[in-house]
């Protein structure tokens, strides 16, 4: 059994692929909106306004007073404006031009992201309204598409939304979102866990849906929420094969390959840095990471290394099999399966979802 570290686990990223500025329905410019990015520590973001593809927003933002370099990479959200309620929301990421031609034929939409060299996730796929504030639910709704390189597990202002089930709710959820801000929807899971029982692969991320707008409730007004505070929220952590390149074509095609892989996970970040996070899986060909394959020629150990003391819980098949308390969880199959791991922590009182993995994919022999 082999103790190499699998190539992709040393070089992490942290990146956040849902955010809108003034160019849709944000309010922050592409520069302000990097310049948060910079100040949260992210390494890479990707510009996605409601069916705006913008030229010439690629490149490295630097910023003036700490030097933080971001990696600044264009995309939109994609949804057909004609359909109500709009639902069917489709994140291009890294397109190299405009594709909301396709909006009113998702399948068209996801091959044309396919054949443009970007990779695309399906938004929110499931949500709840906020009747409040004329907000209906916009989930995924056409299921028979094939060919999205995976779905937003994870999404911050989703999440946020479902609490807005009254006045006084909407307020509290305003001004104390940390106390109310759990995990993923269970339903959000479920879907996941389905997509991939069967073997297909289906990489999961995490988002902001950041917008940054100022709302009103009588004489309260209040922007929900900064830029910076959600790139401090729930981002997704990138493993790279080597340093991010310093030339823009080669970063823009090393963050694009690890998304398509699944070499990622999806992480709360004001649960406690995540940086350092693995879950890998060893054979007797070698180790691989989340997203990869491995062969069941044998006995497969999976292994998943904290850098803080955490509620571990691994699933197979969308089934916990194993839980332990602390910093890593060691497990031995000799059955094929998808598996993944769950890290939960305390924060404000309550137990939070932490980090996900992408899956391991344990394949049998035929």
């Amino acid at each position: 059994m082999s103790n190499a570290q699998p190539p992709n686990s040393q070089f992490e990223i942290i990146g956040n692929f849902h955010l809108h500025t003034d160019h849709s329905d944000g309010t922050g410019t592409h520069r302000q909106v990097a310049m948060a990015a910079a100040q949260a520590g992210l390494d890479v973001i990707v510009y996605t306004d409601h069916n705006v593809w913008v030229a010439g927003k690629e490149g490295w933002y630097t910023h003036p007073n700490t030097g933080k370099k971001v990696l600044l990479l264009m995309g939109e959200e994609v949804h057909d404006p004609r359909r109500f309620p709009q639902v069917n929301h489709y994140l291009c990421l890294g397109v190299d031009q405009e594709v909301r031609e396709q909006a009113s034929r998702p399948q068209a939409l996801i091959n044309a992201v396919n054949r443009h060299g970007g990779v695309g996730f399906i938004a929110h796929p499931i949500e709840r309204p906020a009747p409040l504030f004329d907000e209906p639910e916009l989930p995924w709704v056409d299921w028979n598409v094939t060919g999205f390189t995976g779905i937003e597990l994870w999404n911050y202002m989703s999440e946020f939304k479902s609490f807005l089930t009254s006045k006084p709710a909407a307020v509290f959820a305003a001004f104390f979102p940390g106390l109310l801000i759990a995990e993923p929807f269970r339903e959000t899971l479920a879907l996941w866990d389905d997509l991939t029982r069967d073997g297909q692969k289906v990489v999961a991320i995490g988002g902001a849906d950041a917008h940054a707008n100022v709302y009103s409730l009588g004489p309260l007004r209040r922007t929900i929420f900064p830029y910076e505070y959600l790139f401090r929220a729930v981002n997704t952590h990138l493993l790279l094969d080597a340093p991010l390149s310093s030339d823009l074509a080669s970063a823009k095609r090393q963050v694009l390959n690890a998304l398509r892989a699944g070499h990622a996970f999806i992480a709360y970040e004001l649960a406690g840095p995540s940086r350092g996070f693995r879950f890998t899986a060893t054979g007797h060909a070698g180790t691989v990471s989340m997203g990869d394959d491995v062969r069941l020629d044998g006995p497969v150990t999976l292994r998943a290394t904290s850098p803080l003391p955490a509620r571990l819980r691994l699933l197979k098949d969308g089934r916990e099999i194993v839980q332990t308390q602390g910093r890593e969880l060691i497990h031995e199959t000799k059955e094929p399966g998808v598996f993944r791991v769950e890290a939960y922590r305390r924060y404000r009182i309550k137990r939070r979802g932490w980090v996900f993995s992408n899956p391991i994919y344990v394949r049998g022999i035929k």
